[in-house]
This record gives structure tokens, sequence and C-alpha cells, in this order.
């Protein structure tokens, strides 16, 4: 089975991913888009120069927007412009395009494949292959589980354990037992587990280093990377993944 990881945004944080994932003979693909985000600090170029010395980077648009809600030919520049700018940070070619949000559709993957990408991350998770390499599924993100991210908003109260929630299928299907639920880190585990166990594909681990450091989720980062690197796995890029 291969194992592989992705990276969203281009936070400066990503220099810490980066770190621990060569740590444990892990790699990273970074989608980095060059607009700020959330009030965070961002890689510089000479961080992105380093990342793509080590790691792999992905487009991920120039501003992020939902593709899908902007008119077509404003998509079109975003993807194409965004491979430019990655392939000109980096110095090499760019194959690996990420949709922002995860929106997307029948058009803008035709896009995307228009504009010389080889293949494109999706955001649909709990899946260990994927029918359509311009949309790329993903297993499991790095983020709070089983209750939900600390927000402000209603739903926070009212839907508490909703990544639990959204999960509940693929948890049965799999046969995690409900007592590996009760963090992320064992929760992770249980599911690479059956991954490996069953023979899948790949085992693709993605999120954004910000919430990471949000979510004081470092511990758990490292330790299931650690645990990763006990079994017989292929570390890879994502584009090494389709």
């Amino acid at each position: 089975m291969k194992f592989t990881t992705s990276w969203d945004d281009g936070y400066a944080l990503d220099t810490k991913v980066s770190e621990m994932l060569s740590k444990h003979g892990a790699k990273g693909t970074f989608y980095i888009c060059p607009h700020r985000q959330h009030g965070k600090t961002m890689l510089t170029n000479k961080d992105i120069k380093t990342l793509a010395s080590q790691h792999e980077l992905g487009a991920h648009t120039i501003n992020h927007p939902k593709l899908t809600l902007i008119p077509e030919e404003k998509a079109k520049e975003e993807i194409i412009q965004s491979k430019k700018w990655i392939e000109d940070q980096g110095g090499k070619p760019c194959t690996m395009f990420c949709y922002p949000y995860g929106d997307s559709s029948t058009i803008i993957e035709t896009m995307v494949q228009e504009a010389g990408f080889k293949g494109a991350r999706g955001t649909t998770q709990m899946h260990f292959q994927s029918d359509n390499i311009f949309n790329q599924n993903t297993s499991l993100q790095i983020t709070p589980f089983p209750w939900r991210k600390t927000r402000s908003r209603l739903y926070h109260y009212i839907d508490p354990l909703g990544p639990l929630r959204v999960k509940l299928r693929n948890i049965h299907e799999y046969q995690i037992p409900l007592r590996e639920c009760t963090n992320w880190l064992s929760f992770a585990k249980a599911l690479f587990d059956y991954a490996h166990d069953t023979n899948q594909p790949y085992f693709h681990l993605w999120g954004h280093s910000h919430e990471i450091e949000r979510y004081n989720m470092w511990e758990d980062f490292n330790a299931f990377l650690k645990y990763v690197k006990k079994s017989d796995v292929e570390c890879v890029l994502n584009s090494s993944a389709l």
C-alpha cells in the first residue's frame, strides 16, 4: 500500500509539517495559493523553493475561490495562472492541482486537465482509491475528531459530534470499533490498519498546518507518522498515488 499526504493553502507552518514528514521518511504534496488566508503568516518565496527541493508542489488557484461560483473564463485563468505561478516559484513542472474547498464539477475538471495537470485532489474522505484522477479521494483529514472544530456558530452546539456522525456509515462498513473513535489518533490508526490489512491502493492523509497548530495536534501527527513508519508501506507523493 502507498502512503501519501497533502497540505493546503501554503501556511508558514508547512515548514514544520515538512520537517516532520522528512523525519519519518514520509512525502508531502503542498498545494500552495499566494492569497493570504485567515490572517495567517504564509510561506515565503524561499520557503517554497525549499519545499520544492524536498517534496512536491501543487497548484491551488491564485485567489482561492470556489471555482464553480465564478465565471468559467475566470476559473480557467485561476487554474492556468496558478500552475505558472507554482512553476515559477519552485522551478519545476507542476503536475498536481487541488480544488479550493473541494469545489469542482465536470467542466472544472476538464479545465484542469486541459491546463496540463496530471491529476487533481478533492476533499472526499474515508476512501483509499479513486476512479477519477482529476478528483482524487482522500482517506482522512487531520482535524478534531469526534468533536467538531471549536467555532462560535450555532451548529457547533447543535451537532457537536458531527465529524463522527458523517463517518458512521464508513466506520460500520470498515468494522472499526467505536472504542477507537474517541479521539483522532486512535481513529487514524484504526482506519490505517483497515486500509493496510485489506490491501487498499493508498492511504491519503491531508490537512492544514494552521489547524494542527490551532487544535494542538502536532503530537498526534508525529505519533501517526511514527505508526505508519512501522508498516511496510511505500511513502509517495500525490502524483505517484494516482
